[in-house]
């Protein structure tokens, strides 16, 4: 795959974020306020524990948490919703290196943000996916 192809798909899961962060609660997604652009939302906790685990490389085990949370419905669907469009986009935040050594890809982080927003009853349009 070639950069700009890599960078196309880093824009488009962003930009995928955005929309729905504006669409789903009408806040402004920035580079540098994902993770505290729902605090408001009760999902900070959860987030910095998301993050740590990104941070420390385990990627898979943080969705794989992510989704054990959807599937407990222990919260209600737009706060489920705001950590995926946050987690996601914290993921996609990292370099291609990093991402490798985790093993992770883009592709899955499209495909996670994807099934995991069908997974709360909210279907990105069509027209977004790759």
């Amino acid at each position: 795959m070639y950069y700009y192809e890599k960078d196309y798909i880093m824009r488009l899961i962003h930009g995928i974020a955005r929309m729905l962060a504006k669409m789903l609660f009408d806040k402004e997604l920035t580079d540098d306020s994902g993770l505290v652009m729902f605090r408001d939302e009760g999902t900070d906790e959860t987030c910095d524990y998301l993050r740590r685990m990104v941070d420390n490389g385990e990627i898979n085990a943080a969705e794989n948490r992510l989704f054990e949370l959807i599937e407990s419905s222990a919260w209600e669907e737009r706060r489920l919703a705001a950590l995926i469009i946050v987690f996601y986009d914290y993921v996609n935040g990292k370099d291609d290196e990093f991402l490798a050594k985790a093993g992770f890809s883009r592709e899955e982080i499209i495909r996670g943000l994807e099934d995991a927003m069908h997974a709360v009853g909210m279907d990105i349009p069509e027209y977004l996916r790759v």
